[in-house]
């Protein structure tokens, strides 16, 4: 049995416009004062038990069974059990098993378990109070929706797993399977906009927070550990690939309900649909730019086509914007053909470390890397017209991607005479220059609204790093026992040396995004800081 309790409290004076970096008395600043403080506690306690079984080395079992209660949840459901049960078999120690001289392990491995989570924060199941300014002086409301029922999420898991080693080990293979499947999940109900559950969050009223989802997660996890040399000339070797496929079950809440995550403000960049996997980009596909005039009016209406039939290029669709695709296929590009561009989350992910030893010397190469993901690089976007990949401003500097693949307008008969126009204002009689790009004209005005969320800006994001490169020197013994030194190592370490990738960003091992607090948000690019390549040398003494 275990208890556990924790409190915390804060002050804070805030000030600027001190009269000096050395001053450090908010009172003595000249600006606008601010007094903050905050207080919390949190408390759990557990009872649990587990019991093992092993017959002879070759049959084991394992029960384990604990009761959690969390501060975190109402009175009414406050505590929940949770059960784990594994067994294994090793049949290497089975009789007719003895002869076989090469194979030196097997193990056949089973398990299923629940585990809980309370991890939500505490009093979200109560209604706390915050302050909002008026014009009437300083009001005060509820800050968020009590959702009493809330209770323990539960996490059921199956394993099963298969250890077979070689040759006195030098040949090891790990293989795991599982399922996992999340219920009663913890989150934010997804509430439509007009309960004013969303917004600026000074003003937003948060939605209640309860057990609204299911998600399952299946995959396999491979190891495989090898020994080619033993000798004067070592060589160890260990590749771990795993593949994970999820899929978001269920979700309560409205109709048609999703989890939605955002880039900046209030663009959609990541929707979680029921029966799809987590986090995919959302937005529309651009099948190309329009090629000339034919090509716009043979196309799906966009939503900026003249209803006059009247073009311009400051205030309509024009040759050189962006074609989306129409998803619904009903003749006209809207809201309703946004669709799913594909998800940030890999086919598999690997890692692979090899450690070389010859005499005094050591060599550590590592790779890793993940094949099949997604990014959307949102640094050609974030910015509106000062993004640089937007080309909406003439001030500012642009993505070579987007400099040197956009739509060149050229006309179509030189020769043409003009009477009070540019030739570039006579939609007759223009054309893309390099056709099939997917990069739109440059424009000022961009009425097709260019630069929405779309497969644009949504990148490869596969690679394989070098990781880590390691060189290091042992000094013989007898070189440094005469100055009391038990052991001298010499290193020369490189980390992260190169990226292979196709991504045209900085870095694609981008991972959850650091601007949506809601944790809805996976593959975004939105300025990460590039993992740097540090060159360092050392020596390691051991007196």
């Amino acid at each position: 049995q275990e208890a556990w309790e924790s409190t915390w409290e804060y002050a804070s004076v805030f000030n600027s416009k001190l009269p000096s970096d050395e001053v450090h008395n908010p009172a003595l600043g000249a600006g606008d004062p601010k007094i903050g403080a905050g207080f919390g506690s949190s408390s759990m306690a557990s009872f649990f038990t587990r019991e093992n079984y092993n017959y002879d080395n070759r049959y084991y079992l394992t029960y384990t069974y604990r009761y959690d209660g969390s501060s975190n949840f109402g009175p009414d459901n406050r505590w929940a059990g949770f059960h784990s049960v594994a067994g294994s078999w090793r049949f290497t120690n089975e009789k007719w098993m003895k002869d076989l001289q090469w194979w030196s392990n097997g193990k056949l491995r089973f398990g299923w378990g629940q585990t809980g989570n309370s991890n939500i924060g505490g009093y979200a199941w109560g209604s706390s109070i915050s302050r909002m300014p008026s014009s009437l002086g300083m009001g005060y409301r509820p800050a968020n929706i009590a959702n009493t029922a809330i209770k323990w999420e539960t996490q059921e898991q199956f394993n099963l797993g298969l250890d077979l080693g070689f040759f006195e080990d030098r040949l090891n293979l790990v293989v795991d399977a599982y399922y996992k499947k999340s219920e009663d999940m913890l989150m934010s109900m997804q509430l439509p906009s007009y309960m004013g559950t969303q917004g600026n969050g000074s003003s937003a009223l948060a939605a209640p927070k309860g057990n609204y989802g299911s998600i399952e997660n299946k995959g396999l996890e491979i190891t495989l550990d090898v020994h080619p040399f033993v000798g004067e000339f070592q060589w160890d070797s260990n590749l771990q690939i795993s593949f994970n496929r999820n899929k978001l079950l269920s979700l309560s809440g409205t109709e048609n309900a999703n989890l939605v995550g955002y880039g900046q403000w209030s663009d959609v960049v990541c929707v979680s649909e029921v029966g799809k996997s987590l986090y995919n980009f959302y937005g529309y596909e651009v099948v190309g730019v329009y090629e000339s005039l034919e090509d716009i009016m043979n196309s799906p209406k966009a939503e900026k086509y003249p209803a006059d039939g009247v073009f311009n290029r400051s205030n309509t669709v024009w040759v050189g914007d962006l074609k989306f695709k129409d998803v619904n296929e009903d003749g006209v590009i809207d809201a309703n053909d946004q669709t799913d561009l594909g998800s940030p989350l890999p086919k598999f992910t690997f890692g692979w470390n090899n450690t070389f030893r010859y005499k005094n010397f050591d060599l550590n190469i590592f790779l890793n890397g993940s094949y099949g993901n997604k990014v959307m690089n949102y640094t050609l976007l974030a910015g509106g017209s000062g993004g640089i990949g937007t080309m909406r401003s003439p001030w500012v500097n642009q993505n070579k991607t987007a400099t040197a693949g956009h739509a060149q307008l050229v006309p179509i008969d030189p020769d043409k005479a003009y009477e009070g126009t540019n030739w570039y204002d006579d939609i007759e009689n223009i054309r893309v220059a390099n056709s099939g790009t997917k990069t739109p004209r440059p424009t000022l005005s961009d009425p097709n609204d260019n630069d929405r969320i779309s497969s644009r800006f949504i990148e490869d994001g596969s690679y394989i790093r070098i990781k880590n490169i390691a060189l290091g020197y042992t000094f013989p013994k007898k070189w440094i026992s005469k100055a009391k030194i038990e052991n001298l190592r010499l290193y020369a370490n490189i980390q992260n040396l190169y990226t292979f990738t196709k991504y045209t960003g900085y870095d694609p091992e981008v991972g959850a995004s650091t601007q949506d607090s809601t944790g809805l948000t996976y593959g975004l690019d939105n300025g990460r800081y590039p993992t740097p390549t540090t060159y360092s040398f050392g020596l390691n003494i051991t007196f």
